[in-house]
């Protein structure tokens, strides 16, 4: 079939039934992340895990989403959008189930492995559908609608979760996921062929991927086990030196391969690295930040799951109207303002967000509001400056890099900050117990299970008086730990705004 009669046969109903699908399949890749953004304090309770084996429930999700993305989204140009998609879809229903009935954090972290590699072919091929199917004029408002949709998963995430886990029970956060994919199943089977498809197969860029994936890990390993205790031991830090070492061989690799999955005419586009640059500095402040968030709000400030859900509905509702006018306004103005104007946003919500005494009204209301003013604007612009970077032809590719690097993010910024926190928990309890009244033996009770952080399960041997004493320091100290990292992820989106004075005008056109 020609390009001209596929073209005639992909109808108005078509275009919409492609925006629906890569919503989809990307919300549920974010809604895993955000959905457990809530439940996890529950399932650190549920399996008795310490704080650092709950980060790599996400993290090892984010890793190998992160790491294989690119080639995701060079399968999809490949061998088109369809097949891939519908492999993706699958395996992320199977790994969802597995997810679901894990009776320990090993095994858990075992099918999040997986999950994250079927997130990283199923979410660039959903997004690449939308250039197969909308002809370039009409690209800016398709992912401005795309957007909308998708950006409602950030916040509507928590509130799925804290459903799930406060009337059924945490393992229905990745059951939820089995019917969406059978929806999205369903709509492929009857969509027609889109007009553009790949004209040729290309290899992949298998070496590429695990140098990448190896980089990452043991980055991120490093950064995570030494959070454990507080501190890097001298066989950590070699860890993180060889997994920064890859990161540099992976691209002089690239510059050698034929095909790489992070082509060298990437990294020479000004607007493509500046695009990829901001989007790594901001994600890695907002995503890690409300990760520790939903904890403070659980653990120290004594929310349930459905309320911690809900404090972010105001961002749902500012992002279903504003984000679809975003991506239009970018196309016609640039980028230039609306990404200072959103990163700045940014920085003022988590600013204000890291004063919250827990009062939803009067410091969390507001953060949230700004918050979703900030995303609703962000979302499509960046999304549309990478893909006009890339260049006709090159969606799938450009998807799976935007992708990866919005996930590289938080996959560094969580494992930087939670190992920043547990040396700061593990310091500042030491100094609050310290001043405490509590016995010796119970201090050193607490001392053992700093790993535990705010979840730690106090004895019911000691007196109401000695547990209320223990549990009111280790929030505390907690929620003085969190309020940091807020502080400094608002410093990271504060860069944010002032790297989008870099922009020209014909940037997003």
């Amino acid at each position: 079939m020609t390009c001209g009669s596929a073209s005639l046969s992909f109808s108005l109903r078509h275009r919409q039934m492609v925006i629906v699908i890569a919503a989809l399949v990307s919300a549920m890749g974010i809604i895993d992340a955000t959905a457990l953004n809530v439940a996890l304090p529950f399932i650190q309770s549920s399996l008795n895990a310490p704080a650092t084996d709950i980060y790599w429930v996400l993290e090892i999700y984010l890793l190998f989403l992160a790491a294989l993305m690119m080639a995701g989204g060079a399968l999809g140009d490949s061998l088109g959008r369809r097949r891939p998609l519908r492999w993706g879809i699958y395996a992320f229903a199977v790994t969802s189930v597995g997810c679901a009935f894990a009776q320990s954090a090993e095994i858990l972290i075992f099918f999040r492995a997986l999950q994250g590699m079927a997130s990283a072919i199923m979410i660039p091929a959903g997004l690449a559908l939308i250039n197969a199917g909308f002809p370039p004029e009409e690209r800016g408002a398709a992912i401005g609608k795309w957007s909308a949709i998708l950006a409602l998963a950030i916040p509507l995430g928590p509130l799925i979760g804290g459903l799930a886990v406060d009337f059924l029970s945490w393992h229905y956060v990745f059951l939820l996921n089995v019917p969406l994919c059978l929806v999205c199943l369903w709509l492929l089977l009857v969509l027609p062929r889109p007009p553009f498809e790949p004209p040729e197969p290309q290899p992949l860029d298998i070496p590429g991927s695990v140098v990448i994936t190896a980089s990452l890990g043991l980055m991120t390993f490093a950064l995570l086990e030494a959070g454990r205790n507080g501190a890097f031991t001298v066989f950590q830090v070699i860890v993180l030196v060889i997994g920064a070492g890859l990161f540099i061989v992976f691209f002089n690799l690239q510059n050698r391969l034929k095909t790489p999955m992070l082509p060298p005419f990437l990294l020479q586009d000004r607007r493509f690295v500046l695009v990829s640059v901001q989007t790594f500095v901001l994600f890695a402040g907002f995503q890690s930040a409300m990760y520790f968030l939903s904890f403070l709000l659980i653990q120290s400030f004594g929310y349930s799951a459905l309320q911690a859900g809900a404090a972010s509905l105001p961002i749902s509702v500012i992002v279903a109207i504003i984000s679809a006018r975003a991506g239009r306004y970018v196309s016609h103005h640039g980028p230039r303002g609306i990404l200072f104007l959103s990163s700045a946003l940014m920085a003022i919500a988590l600013f204000w967000l890291s004063f919250t005494n827990g009062d939803y009204l009067t410091s969390v209301f507001p953060g949230m509001v700004i918050m979703g003013l900030a995303v609703g604007l962000f979302a499509a612009p960046l999304t549309t400056v990478a893909m006009v970077a890339a260049g006709p032809g090159r969606d799938g590719l450009a998807s799976g890099v935007s992708n990866a690097v919005s996930r590289i993010g938080p996959l560094l910024g969580i494992a930087v900050f939670g190992y920043w926190i547990g040396g700061d928990y593990a310091q500042s309890l030491n100094i609050a117990l310290e001043q405490s009244s509590l016995p010796a033996d119970y201090q050193e009770f607490l001392i053992d299970n700093r790993a535990m952080m705010a979840a730690v399960d106090v004895p019911e041997s000691w007196s109401q008086i000695e547990i209320d004493s223990a549990q009111d320091i280790v929030r505390l100290v907690f929620a003085d730990a969190v309020r940091v990292v807020l502080r400094v992820s608002a410093v990271l989106a504060f860069v944010a705004a002032v790297m989008a004075l870099l922009y020209r005008r014909e940037d997003a056109q």
